[in-house]
Parts: structure tokens; C-alpha cells; sequence
């Protein structure tokens, strides 16, 4: 395999954890409860079901994820349209992987602003999505060097519908890459969907909540003259699961599940030029069986909500390698992870400051008695309802 689909097997995995992993799907409040958030009701749910943006109308959230990082940051504002509609506009929301993927030196996409739109239908609430990411660079032709151009972009289509009940979402994706040097061009580009599911079912204080998610992508990476290696990016996604949603009084939520079934595997296949030709390909997949998660949420105080949750997932990882001419070659191992999340919740007035704490602070104290440098947080999000 070559040292790019390295680099871009990599980041898709990374990328298929990120998303398609329950324990670290989500933003500050579900994450701080161990991870649970496709299996309640939250605001960060919007980027997964867009129907629900209906539901937090009204609201201006940020999300810091990294501390002093402004390029990881995300705000945005669900703004109200009339009695029934509401737009929702979000800056620098994190794609799950960088389109150009080492094919381009100076243009990379990795951040995109996202549009919605969101209505109540009699029903059901219907929503819209609009995600855009673009950037471009050129440089003119010198004596040492000729012309040189680099664009990428990423468009993502989604929609959904949404009520008490359940939610529905699906997406399709057209990431995009192209350089042009010396009369050649190489483009990077392909197309992905995916749809993902929910049900709240049952009556009183106790929900059972079924999930399925799923997504593929294809990517093809070629140049432009006759006889040059082509390469093919592709990747699989699938999770099932079921959780409990139980509501244990007025003041405290409790939330649990098991991942059944989790998939994420990822694909580079390398087909060199000329006559005859050969292929190289490398598998990498990462299977899910169970996972296991729990989180609670408690109102401490009218201004301070606590947070607690863990997560343990046991994980088979498979490399597969093959290439003409020889015989495969496969490598298995197996493994657990097990992690514990604390957080708190601080609201006053119209304002709600989400943290995911981290613990160490609370066993070294503060920098004056230990000496240690430990951050308050981890990460935040800040919400303001109007």
C-alpha cells in the first residue's frame, strides 16, 4: 500500500470512530455521560437527525473542544421564522475526514458551515441540511516552475423528520480534490450516503430505544495520462444497537445501551500503470462485539446539574493485505477499552455552560497545594435560549 493510502486509511478510521463509535458520538453533555447521546434527546443530535433543529429553536450553541483552539471551535444560532420554521447556521463544524487526503500540498478542507432549515408538519417535524466546505490556491508560472492550480470542496445533502417518537436521517456526500501541474491533472473525488435511526418506545418514565446506523463512501484517486496508477478509497459502516432511556424523577435521567453489532472497515486498493497491470489492496476493519455504555444526569442545584458515565467496548482488528501474484497476508488482534467521564452543568438565566471536568484535578487540587498544571475542563459548550 502506498504511503498516501496510509494516510488516508488512517484518517478514515479515525473518522469511523468518531462518528459511527457511540462512545465518542457526540458533543460536551452527552459525551460527559459516557457517550450516550444517540439514545437521548439532545441538541447536538441536529448534525445526525436534522428534523430535530425544530425542536431547539430559539437557542445560539458553541462548542469548544480544545482549549486556546479557535480552529476547533463551532458556533452556531437556530434562529425562529415566523410560527412554524426556524434556519439554523453553524461555522466551522469538523468533517469526519480532510478532503485532499495528501493528494494536494497547500488546499485542505477539513471545516465546513452548515445550513438548516427546519418546519412542523402536523406529524412530524421536517429538516434540511446544507453543508459546504471549499478552498483553492494557485500559483502563477515562474522561470524554476510552471503554473500550479489545487481546489477542493465537500457538499453534503441531508434531511430528516423527527418527533417525540423517533427520528430518521440520510445524507449524501461529494467530496472533491484536483491539482493541475504541467498539462496533467489528478482529481481525488467520489460520492457517499448513509442513514442512521431511532425509536423512543414505550410509555411512562422508561424508553426503550433501538438504533441503526449506516454509511459507505467511495473515493478514486486519478491522473490524467494514460497508463498511471489509479487508487480507490472505500469504506463501510454499521451499528446497531439498543438503549434504555429512563427518566428516574424529575431532577435525574438515567441512560444505558448496548452496541450489538458495530462495523467500521476501510479499503485502499492500488492498481499500477502500464501493461500488465497489478493490484495492491489492504483492509482494515475494526469489529464491535459488544459495547457496553451508561450515563446519568442529575440537577444538583437550580444552577448546577452533575454528570457521570463510562463506556467499555470489546474490539476485534483485522489488517488484510493482497496484491497479484501473492498470497494474502492477515493479522488479528484483539482488544477492550474501558473510559469514565465526569462533567458538570452550570445555568444562569438564559445561559447554560456544559464542562467535561477532568477528575485529575480533584485528586492533585489546584496548581498552589500540588504544583500540577491540570486543566478545570477538558472541553465546553455554551448555550444561549432566547
Amino acid at each position: 500500500m502506498t504511503k498516501r493510502g496510509i494516510f488516508i486509511l488512517t484518517l478514515t478510521m479515525l473518522a469511523l470512530a468518531a462518528i459511527f463509535s457511540t462512545a465518542v458520538a457526540t458533543e460536551v453533555r452527552v459525551g460527559s455521560m459516557g457517550g450516550v447521546g444517540f439514545y437521548t434527546h439532545d441538541n447536538s443530535n441536529i448534525f445526525y437527525f436534522p428534523g430535530a433543529i425544530y425542536s431547539y429553536s430559539g437557542q445560539v450553541y458553541g462548542e469548544f473542544r480544545s482549549k486556546e483552539n479557535d480552529n476547533s471551535y463551532t458556533v452556531g444560532v437556530n434562529y425562529p421564522i415566523g410560527d412554524y420554521s426556524v434556519v439554523g447556521v453553524y461555522l466551522n463544524r469538523p468533517l469526519p475526514f480532510i478532503v485532499s487526503a495528501d493528494v494536494l500540498e497547500d488546499v485542505r478542507v477539513d471545516q465546513t458551515t452548515d445550513v438548516f432549515y427546519g418546519t412542523q408538519m402536523s406529524q412530524f417535524d421536517l429538516g434540511f441540511k446544507l453543508s459546504l466546505g471549499m478552498d483553492s490556491y494557485k500559483r502563477d508560472s515562474l522561470a524554476e516552475s510552471p503554473e500550479l492550480k489545487e481546489s477542493a470542496r465537500y457538499i453534503q445533502f441531508a434531511a430528516g423528520v423527527s418527533s417525540d417518537k423517533m427520528d430518521i436521517g440520510a445524507f449524501v456526500e461529494l467530496p472533491h480534490a484536483k491539482v493541475e501541474l504541467s498539462g496533467e491533472n489528478e482529481t481525488w473525488s467520489g460520492f457517499g450516503f448513509g442513514a442512521i435511526g431511532r425509536m423512543f418506545h414505550g410509555e411512562g418514565p422508561t424508553k426503550l430505544v433501538p438504533l441503526i446506523a449506516f454509511n459507505t463512501r467511495k473515493i478514486t484517486d486519478k491522473i490524467s495520462v494514460t497508463g498511471s496508477p489509479e487508487e480507490e478509497f472505500s469504506d463501510l459502516n454499521l451499528g446497531l444497537g439498543v438503549g434504555v432511556n429512563h427518566q428516574l424523577n424529575e431532577n435525574s435521567l438515567l441512560v444505558g445501551a448496548v452496541e450489538l453489532f458495530g462495523l467500521e472497515q476501510s479499503k485502499d486498493k492500488y492498481t499500477s500503470g502500464g501493461t500488465p497491470s497489478s493490484t495492491a489492496t489492504t483492509t482494515i476493519s475494526r469489529t464491535t462485539l459488544p459495547g457496553l455504555y451508561m450515563g446519568l444526569e442529575s440537577k444538583i442545584r437550580p444552577w448546577l446539574t452533575g454528570r457521570l458515565g463510562a463506556a467499555q467496548v470489546w474490539q476485534v482488528f483485522k489488517t488484510k493485505d493482497e496484491s497479484t501474484g501473492n498470497p494474502a497476508e492477515e493479522t488479528t488482534e484483539r482488544g477492550t477499552q474501558y473510559n469514565v467521564s465526569f462533567g458538570l452543568g452550570f445555568n444562569f438565566g438564559d445561559f447554560t455552560c456544559d464542562a467535561a471536568i477532568n477528575e485529575g484535578i480533584f485528586f492533585d487540587g489546584p496548581n498552589f497545594i500540588s504544583g500540577e498544571t491540570n486543566s478545570l475542563a477538558n472541553r465546553l459548550a455554551v448555550i444561549y435560549k432566547f
